[in-house]
């Protein structure tokens, strides 16, 4: 449901190539190390299923009961694992991803999905809504339980859209700027 996108990567340079290489046992250390690294270098695209990761309400973040800080604050504990929809979408964005690059001429295709090093972007921890029992904040970014904390960044997304969220963050980051200035008369109110 809902679906993906992709992106397309150039190769990697000489450090990366030859640290993703040998990571993947593509590369071996010793002989045929040069060899092999050769038969890499210059050779090699990524491609990336950006996929949408829809709101869950098993996937949370509360107050951890037990642990805390230096100042006895609670720290924050997440509970987050893929849903079912997640995990058949990045299974069927890899088959497809894997049968464009074959017929692009690719010889070796190796995937890893979710990937463990990066990409991901922390959304949807503080729901923007009109109803305080399904969101944190209201319409404009103010909480509905703390009248003089407004959150204005991708926490307040519904869902991570499937796209890169910066663009969206600064526009949402003017909108409720804009709609604080609007009610500065009675902004606690």
């Amino acid at each position: 449901m809902r679906g993906f996108t992709y992106e397309i990567n150039r190769g990697m340079g000489p450090v990366t190539t030859a640290l993703t290489g040998m990571l993947g046992g593509h590369i071996p250390w010793g002989e045929g190390h040069h060899q092999a690294f050769d038969k890499l270098h210059n050779r090699v695209t990524g491609m990336v299923g950006i996929c949408e990761d829809l709101p869950e309400e098993h996937n949370t973040v509360t107050l951890d009961p037990e642990l805390t800080d230096a100042h006895g604050i609670s720290a924050p504990k997440i509970d987050y694992t893929l849903s079912a929809n997640s995990l058949k979408m990045l299974k069927f964005s890899v088959e497809r991803a894997t049968e464009v690059l074959q017929a692009a001429g690719a010889t070796d295709v190796y995937h890893q999905a979710p990937t463990a090093q990066g990409g991901w972007h922390l959304m949807g921890t503080a729901r923007m809504g009109s109803d305080p029992s399904r969101s944190v904040v209201n319409e404009w970014g103010r909480s509905h339980d703390v009248r003089n904390l407004f959150i204005v960044d991708g926490s307040v997304f519904v869902t991570s859209a499937g796209v890169n969220p910066t663009c969206t963050i600064q526009a949402l980051a003017l909108y409720v700027a804009d709609n604080m200035k609007k009610r500065l008369a009675n902004l606690f109110d």
